[in-house]
């Protein structure tokens, strides 16, 4: 029966067939009530749940996909990697469906640490943590806006510390979720939090993301998260960084009303740094 259900999930992904999809959902259906139209002593792996709950989802078909889950939660099968998958079926199943409802927000981001917290434990089930970093950063982008950041930070902040844990390759992602919770720090107001997580977020940029670099030096000048005689000694480094660090302080002021009296003088030295800049950005001519 595995084969015929299999056979079934495959024909509806490749031909986006809701026919396939719905003869998969009946064949699991029945097993599950023991009036299997097969031999019912036949194995059936309690996988297909899931492969038919992910498939049902990506076809728009929820309700199909919520049956699926829980009839797999309730067998019980053998601990795999389908179990972080339910879990994270399930975390898309109960999306919030408005920035209003943070009753639901909660909901879904537990099950999206569940699946988290269930593959951080074994290294072949890290592709889990990834995906379910890539599906909750898309969950909670609507509640990036003013009074609800500080709702992401314990989520996203522990999976910025599995992501780090399980040494993900993907190193552009981390520091883009980096980047991101030091935002929902700042707008949170949680300045001193804010400044302890450079401290390991900034030295792993530069290291690892050199091109992100220049963003997380000019949050940490604007809003002094960092000590400043160290960004001036960062500054020196390059040009760029040079030119940051003098527009990012003039901010920093200008937010205080503490603009100083040489502001004509730095702009001016800023806007000769943006010249040699420049020229070192052409190529040369062959």
């Amino acid at each position: 029966m595995d084969l015929v259900v299999t056979e079934e999930l495959a024909r509806a992904e490749s031909q986006q067939d809701a026919a396939s999809l719905k003869r998969a959902y009946e064949l699991i259906k029945s097993a599950n009530l023991g009036k299997s139209e097969f031999d019912p002593t036949e194995s059936f792996s309690p996988d297909l749940f899931v492969l038919c709950a992910e498939q049902a989802l990506k076809m728009g078909q929820p309700a199909v996909s919520e049956d699926c889950i829980q009839m797999y939660f309730k067998v019980k099968g053998p601990v795999t990697q389908f179990l972080g998958r339910a879990h994270l079926c399930r975390a898309q199943l109960c999306a919030p469906k408005s920035t209003e409802n943070l009753e639901e927000f909660e909901n879904c981001v537990t099950q999206y640490m569940k699946a988290i917290n269930f593959a951080k434990g074994e290294p072949r089930y890290y592709f889990l943590v990834y995906n379910a970093s890539v599906l909750y950063w898309q969950m909670v982008r609507p509640f990036l806006k003013p009074g609800y950041h500080h709702h992401l930070i314990p989520s996203l902040s522990q999976i910025v510390t599995v992501l780090n844990q399980t040494e993900e390759e993907d190193k552009d992602w981390r520091a883009e979720l980096m980047l991101e919770l030091l935002e929902c720090y700042l707008q949170a107001g949680k300045k001193e939090e804010a400044a302890k997580f450079c401290a390991t977020a900034a030295p792993f940029i530069k290291a690892n993301v050199p091109q992100k670099y220049r963003q997380i030096f000019s949050v940490m000048v604007q809003h002094e998260l960092m000590d400043e005689l160290q960004l001036k000694e960062e500054k020196k480094t390059s040009i760029s960084l040079s030119v940051t660090f003098h527009i990012n302080m003039l901010k920093a002021k200008l937010d205080k009303n503490d603009l100083p009296e040489d502001v004509n003088k730095i702009l001016k030295e800023t806007y000769d740094h943006l010249g040699s800049y420049g020229h070192q950005q052409l190529p040369s001519i062959r």
